[in-house]
């Protein structure tokens, strides 16, 4: 699998599956969430209203709904923590086998992720990172998007991706300008 991070916001990522990091509600208020709703319409949150309920859904685990008006294929909701807004390695690793199960089975052959868990929840983006890059290893999708959305993590994103032994290429959303860089990694 290619591994690529792209800078800018989720729903600008070229990929059929773009994958949120939500709370076990599903309730898109915030963070990808937000976004994907907001430039996806509300018919995505009342499809994820309809699928929580009134429960909460399993930490780790991957539901799939129509990208209302995204040019994505499906969106995957990721619930990257538990009802304390806790996460862990274990509930990383989780979402983005379950994320790449659900892609499988909606046909499709790339994928946008997020550094799960590392907003609201807390937990370390580099953390998060090398879980992602260490889960996304061997899948047979074609290729992956790591999501940064803020530009100053770039530097952090690239040497994590290569410690975990993937040399990725940067992509940058249109309106992501780059920042002054030593030009040490390579770039689309």
């Amino acid at each position: 699998m290619k591994i690529s991070l792209f800078v800018g916001d989720l729903c600008d990522a070229p990929a059929a599956a773009l994958c949120t990091s939500t709370n076990p509600r599903l309730s898109l208020a915030m963070g990808t969430g937000g976004a994907v709703r907001g430039r996806g319409g509300y018919s995505i949150l009342r499809e994820c209203e309809a699928i929580a309920g009134h429960g909460l859904l399993p930490a780790g685990s991957a539901h799939v709904t129509s990208a209302g008006d995204l040019s994505a294929t499906v969106i995957i909701h990721c619930v990257a923590s538990d009802a304390h807004h806790q996460s862990s390695p274990d509930i990383v690793r989780a979402c983005v086998r379950n994320a790449l199960v659900r892609a499988h089975e909606a046909g499709c052959t790339t994928i946008a992720l997020p550094v799960f868990a590392s907003g609201h929840a807390g937990f370390r983006f580099d953390h998060s990172l090398r879980l992602i890059v260490e889960e996304l290893a061997g899948d047979a999708l074609a290729h992956a998007y790591i999501v940064i959305n803020d530009p100053e993590s770039l530097d952090d994103a690239v040497r994590v991706v290569r410690q975990a032994g993937v040399e990725p290429d940067v992509l940058r959303s249109p309106d992501v300008r780059p920042a002054e860089r030593s030009g040490w990694f390579a770039e689309e």
